[in-house]
């Protein structure tokens, strides 16, 4: 009995010293797991607040660097001088950049709205005051004056030779920064907030009941060593900072950094409420395992390390990985970002960021819906992905675009690498076993300097931009001469207009002449733009420009009637006529009314419809073969006549004109150029030459240049020779004295 005695006293001393034992260890292992977790969490959200900060500073800056060219467009004089005319420019260059609203303050506090509206000091004197003094100012939150939202302004001043004429700003619905803060909210498990240094919230992502942050804080139950007070001060002085409290029983981490705009801070906030209920569990859990102490260790280890990893893995998730491929998101692409590019440097090995995006996505997604459109991307992103080589990185950052960390040993071996890749993401897709044509285009910037990451998104950007607009380019690579070119058209846009009401283009002259005598024949109507600072400006540097924002329109026209003006005086004053060839834009050709406008126009000079020869570029006619078709039968109802310019420039297909009737057919120059040298080449261009004649067709040869040329092109039929061997481009005054000189031989 005794015995029995010492042995269950023995027996339960050892179980009472193991529960013990055990549940000390869960107890002390429960506050190892918390502060893992606490500091996992407080890893996190430094990572969210940095991410909100630079992404909030990247949008305004990028929002103010708009802004600033907006104001440099402005900088001509004449761009101010007529109101109408400046709110339809703030209206056109408003809908283009997305603003809610943009407008210029002028110095004595008239304030004219790009939706015609006028007022006086929409900023105040301040406000005027900052934009000056830092070159930009940023608003706090404000009502729009006249849809009544929460807005904020952004100003640049204007500027003329040292001189201030006024501020150009833009309004922006709060709303639009609230996006901006949605990518940092933790798929909605947090929060987000841009604030002044006194606390007042100016953005909030999702909304919160309540106004100033430090009157809430009171509020709180701060962590040991951490207090409201604190925080104050580190806003106070600009310093980032973290900090845990606890409302109502949940408790949460924040972290709080400087924003470069109005002393704002930016500050991220995460629950830790789950995290904490998961280490209670495991301590409930420990003591109750103890009744069995060795299988409550090994489970409770095994559970726990499993929690450990589940939680590390969820949070990594909503921070780092893109929900629909289970990849990488810009978080993770930026955070590996360093070491990664330090990684392919040390192997000797330039690098380089290239964005990728899916052309007209939005059209795959409205035809085949948003879950074979998620599908489509998804099969992009593994033939993406699989195309990487090791040290490279790859993300998905936005709904269609993808951003690529490559080795570039060589731009031209890089850009052979991109293209087949491109190809096999466009042609891996098949929704439905049906075969999809994506088209995909590259921006690529080789990083050869060291500036923030942002910036190199903008010239991956702006060479993806570079690509979009050349068509056939699927790959392009950042060129600082692009952004040169940029600035530059917009300059060009801004004193189109200016330039035409000064009358600043002049008509040009080029003769058509008769390969056998030298006599001018005919004439090829050309621009010049006569700038009164910078001189002439060649064509090849506005035309591109004018063709893609439309103004084109307004100068073909512009062409015209001088054209048709010179021929009515020649024939009023009874001097030598030729008939004008006239070059016209696609756009034209798709305005059903265009065939009208022009007969109206020459019936309105009294001009005969002969002395007008239409000249559509190889390109245009080839665009659209059914419509050129009623457009060509059209002009030749009216008396027109119809030449195709550039012949050879581009797939033309002589079969192709059997169907299309034109009286002259004109050699492109860089056709002729080909042939010089080379018989086969010049084979090629009797053949043509005999083809052409054959479909009745007369024959012009732009770029004469030689002797041998001329003797050449003579000798095969050709009728007529259009370059420098025989005459430049010529004033309109040069030219008429030209023919009256002809004429007297």
């Amino acid at each position: 009995m005794k015995y029995r005695i010492t042995g269950f006293k023995r027996s339960f001393g050892i179980i009472l010293a193991a529960v013990l034992a055990v549940a000390v260890g869960s107890v002390v292992y429960w506050q190892k797991v918390t502060n893992r977790l606490a500091i996992d969490a407080r890893q996190s959200i430094v990572i969210v607040s940095r991410e909100l900060t630079e992404n909030f500073e990247r949008l305004l800056g990028a929002e103010l660097q708009v802004l600033t060219a907006l104001s440099v467009s402005l900088e001509e004089p004449a761009a101010l001088d007529s109101k109408p005319q400046l709110i339809t420019y703030l209206n056109r260059q408003n809908r283009r950049n997305s603003f809610e609203m943009t407008g210029v303050q002028f110095p004595d506090g008239e304030t004219v709205f790009s939706n015609g509206q006028t007022q006086q000091n929409f900023l105040s004197k301040e406000e005027e005051a900052t934009a000056y003094e830092h070159s930009h100012y940023v608003s706090s939150r404000r009502k729009d004056p006249f849809s009544k939202k929460d807005i904020l302004v952004l100003a640049v001043p204007l500027r003329a030779n040292g001189e201030k004429l006024g501020l150009v700003f833009a309004t922006q619905p709060v709303v639009f920064y609230e996006q901006a803060l949605a990518s940092s909210s933790m798929h909605g498990e947090g929060l987000s907030f841009i604030l002044t240094k006194q606390g007042d919230i100016v953005i909030s992502y999702p909304e919160v009941p309540f106004d100033n942050l430090f009157d809430f804080s009171q509020k709180a139950v701060f962590d040991k060593g951490l207090s409201a007070e604190q925080m104050r001060r580190d806003i106070n002085f600009g310093k980032e900072g973290l900090t845990g409290y606890s409302v109502n029983g949940n408790h949460r981490f924040s972290s709080y950094r400087p924003l470069a705009y109005n002393g704002w801070y930016g500050l991220s906030v995460l629950p830790t409420q789950s995290m904490a209920e998961k280490a209670q569990e495991l301590m409930l859990m420990s003591l109750v395992l103890c009744l069995s102490i060795i299988a409550v260790l090994v489970v409770l280890l095994i559970f726990i390390l499993r929690l450990q990893y589940q939680s590390s893995k969820a949070l990594y998730k909503m921070g780092f990985v893109d929900p629909l491929i289970e990849g990488d998101n810009l978080n993770a692409f930026r955070m590996k970002f360093a070491k990664a590019e330090q990684g392919l440097k040390e192997k000797g090995l330039p690098v380089a960021l290239a964005l990728v995006n899916v052309n007209r996505f939005k059209a795959v997604n409205d035809i085949y819906g948003f879950e074979q459109g998620d599908q489509i991307l998804k099969q992009v992103a593994e033939a993406l992905q699989t195309g990487l080589e090791e040290g490279e990185l790859f993300c998905r950052s936005g709904a269609d675009v993808f951003l690529l960390l490559l080795a570039c040993p060589d731009r031209d071996e890089l850009g052979r690498r991109l293209d087949a890749l491109l190809d096999r993401a466009g042609r891996f897709c098949r929704t439905g076993g049906e075969c999809l044509p994506l088209s995909l285009t590259c921006g690529v910037y080789v990083i050869d300097e060291d500036v923030p990451f942002y910036i190199m998104m903008d010239r991956a950007n702006l060479a993806w931009a570079s690509a979009k607009q050349h068509a056939g380019r699927s790959c392009a690579f950042y060129d600082e001469a692009y952004r040169r070119e940029i600035v530059n058209e917009k300059r060009i846009e801004s004193s189109m207009e200016q330039a035409m009401l000064n009358g600043e283009f002049r008509i040009y002259l080029q003769p058509k002449c008769d390969f056998k005598t030298g006599i001018t024949r005919s004439a090829e109507a050309l621009v010049r733009w006569e700038h009164p600072e910078k001189g002439l400006i060649p064509p090849d540097r506005f035309i591109p420009v004018f063709e893609r924002n439309g103004f084109v329109l307004k100068l073909d026209l512009f062409i015209l009637e001088e054209s048709l003006r010179l021929l009515k005086r020649w024939l009023e004053e009874e001097k030598p006529v030729v008939p004008i060839g006239v070059n016209f834009s696609r756009l034209h050709l798709e305005d059903p009314s265009f065939i009208e406008t022009l007969s109206s126009m020459a019936d309105q000079y009294g001009v005969p419809h002969s002395l007008l020869e239409i000249e559509l570029t190889e390109s245009v006619v080839f665009g659209n073969l059914e419509r050129m078709k009623q457009v060509i039968d059209g002009l030749h109802e009216k008396g027109f006549s119809v030449a195709m310019d550039d012949f050879g420039s581009g797939y033309s297909s002589l079969n192709v004109l059997k169907n299309l009737y034109f009286d002259c057919i004109k050699l492109d120059k860089e056709f002729l150029a080909k042939g010089e040298g080379n018989p086969r080449m010049r084979q090629v261009i009797s053949g043509a030459v005999e083809m052409i004649k054959g479909l009745g067709s007369s024959i012009v040869a732009e770029g004469v240049e030689t002797k041998e040329q001329a003797e050449f092109l003579s000798r095969i039929g050709c009728d007529m020779a259009q370059g420098y061997l025989f005459s430049r481009p010529l004033p309109a005054g040069e030219f008429e004295k030209r023919l009256q000189d002809e004429t007297k031989k």
